[in-house]
Order: C-alpha cells, then structure tokens, then sequence
C-alpha cells in the first residue's frame, strides 16, 4: 500500500510539471508569437531571435558539414541580397558539432549566425531533417514551415509587401 502511494504520488507530480512546462510555452508563444531562441554568434554574443521583431524573418536550421550546405549558402545568399533593404533577415542556426569549423563557415555570411551544438533549438522547434527552415512574419508570427511552402521567395515578397501579415 506504502508503494503504491508514493507511486501515485510521484504520478501527481510528473503530471502537474508537465501542465507547467505546457502552459510556460504556450505563454511564451501567446507573448511573442514564436519560441524565441537565444544563442550566441560567433563574437560570442547572445542574439535573440525576438529582437527581429518588425523584420520578415527566415529562421533557418543548418548543418555546415552537409554535402548540399554550400549550394544553400548560395541560394540564401541570393535571397538576402536581393530582400534584406527591404526588412528581410537571416537567422541561421549552426547545428554542427566543430565550433571552430562552424566558425570558418559562417565568417563571411551577412546575416546572423548562431551556434547550437546541442539541437536544443531545433527541437524545440520540432525539426526532423536538416536544413529546415521557417517564416516568421514583421510582428513575430510563425507563419510558415518549409514543408508548406512551394516557393520561399514569393512568401518572403508577400510577407514584405504586407506589414501587418500574420500567421495563416
């Protein structure tokens, strides 16, 4: 009888830590419309991802040592090139495990660069597969995951063209 209390106990317990941990995320997603990552940059400066409230954001999970990794470089490059003067923003998550190659890597990329050798953030952000990437609308709104989108620069052009976009 003794067990099975302390069994029922510690039940009641893990249960109410799992309502907390769930209702501290979801406040968190309610205040800022996003899980909001903080990560430190090669600098080691902690960059937060919130801060880029007011900007069309392309949050994107990245593992340099990939086979396609420089392709996609380019591609990202292109896209922040030709949108960053109109409140585009990169934040990339580096996911591999070599700090100082991750370092190489992004030593010459404009937008910002982010370390997170534990996939932390990437799980937080439920990401399954490398690279993944996300939307994030001007007021910090989720809008889109890559699986949902045929072409990233159209949304990256409707999200610019309309400053109150939201998530859909």
């Amino acid at each position: 009888l003794h067990n099975m209390a302390l069994k029922g106990m510690n039940d009641n317990r893990q249960a109410m830590a799992r309502e907390m941990m769930a209702a501290e995320t979801a406040e968190k997603v309610v205040t800022s419309g996003i899980l909001d990552l903080e990560l430190p940059d090669a600098s080691g400066r902690t960059r937060t991802l919130t801060s880029l409230n007011g900007k069309v954001v392309l949050l994107d999970f990245h593992l340099f040592g990939m086979k396609e990794s420089a392709a996609r470089i380019l591609s990202l490059r292109e896209l922040y090139n030709k949108y960053h003067a109109q409140g585009f923003e990169i934040y990339q998550v580096g996911l591999d495990e070599n700090e100082h190659f991750w370092k190489q890597q992004t030593d010459n990329l404009p937008w910002i660069c982010v370390y997170d050798p534990t996939y932390a953030s990437a799980q937080r952000y439920n990401v399954q597969n490398l690279p993944e990437y996300f939307l994030i609308d001007r007021s910090n709104t989720l809008y889109k995951r890559s699986s949902q989108m045929n072409d990233v620069e159209a949304e990256i052009r409707t999200l610019l063209a309309n400053p109150t976009s939201s998530a859909k």
